[in-house]
């Protein structure tokens, strides 16, 4: 078997009407798709994201972390409190996220991920057929592959507003692979989308099995999961790009 043939299939449902979306992306920026691919393989692939060994994404300023899960439950009480004070107060005056993250990118192109659902999933982001789709939905050719994170937020996680655009990143769309089953939108985690006056002009609940899409730059942010949500949000989540 080749890594083609390995590979999952990303938007192949022939009922999936790709120009309209395509029209919806020139139109709004965004647009999201149902289902994404075949329910068997987004059940294997949620089993996967359920086992897979997450750290805590957060910043300091400009400075990205990935923490240690184990030595976090290990603080103390009073070292938990100003931990969470800190992020807190990085997310009242500016850029700021905190959620779980497995760096599915770094893990495949470091070969430290040689098989499994994952695997299969980044092969089909990088599969030709779907950059093809990535090319036409968002009307650029210079699209040339995929980038990927998986994503878990648990409640208190949140990312506050930014629009994607890095230099020299090359990022052209950004995707967000749901996989959370049943989720109510007032447990948080919505994907909103923030207008030029600062209000939000639409959002996204999470749904499994569902591809938002939009392209960047784009102002938008995740708002905070609720104390109250009964189970984590998963997501795969990344950019269509081109080589910087």
């Amino acid at each position: 078997m080749t890594d083609d043939d390995r590979a999952m299939a990303l938007l192949s449902d022939a009922t999936i009407d790709l120009t309209a979306h395509r029209q919806r992306l020139r139109g709004e920026g965004r647009a999201q798709i149902s289902p994404a691919m075949d329910a068997h393989q987004a059940a294997r692939l949620l089993q996967a994201v359920e086992q897979a060994p997450f750290r805590l994404s957060v910043n300091s300023g400009a400075k990205s972390l990935d923490l240690s899960l184990d030595e976090l439950a290990s603080l103390q009480p009073e070292q938990e409190a100003k931990f969470t004070e800190l992020i807190h107060a990085g997310a009242a005056s500016g850029f700021q996220y905190c959620f779980d993250t497995y760096r599915l990118s770094d893990e495949v192109e470091g070969g430290q991920l040689t098989s499994g659902p994952l695997l299969d999933l980044y092969r089909g982001l990088n599969s030709q057929p779907f950059l093809d789709r990535c090319r036409y939905l968002a009307d650029d050719d210079s699209i040339e592959f995929c980038d990927a994170q998986v994503t878990r937020y648990r409640p208190g996680h949140f990312l506050t507003m930014h629009n994607d655009d890095v230099a020299g990143k090359g990022r052209v769309m950004a995707y967000v692979l749901n996989l959370t089953v049943a989720w109510r939108a007032d447990w948080g985690g919505l994907l909103l989308f923030h207008g030029a006056d600062g209000q939000v002009g639409g959002g996204f609940a999470p749904a499994f099995n569902r591809l938002n899409l939009f392209k960047i730059p784009c102002d938008h942010a995740v708002s905070l999961v609720a104390p109250f949500a009964q189970q984590p949000r998963y997501a795969v989540t990344g950019w269509a790009r081109r080589r910087a």
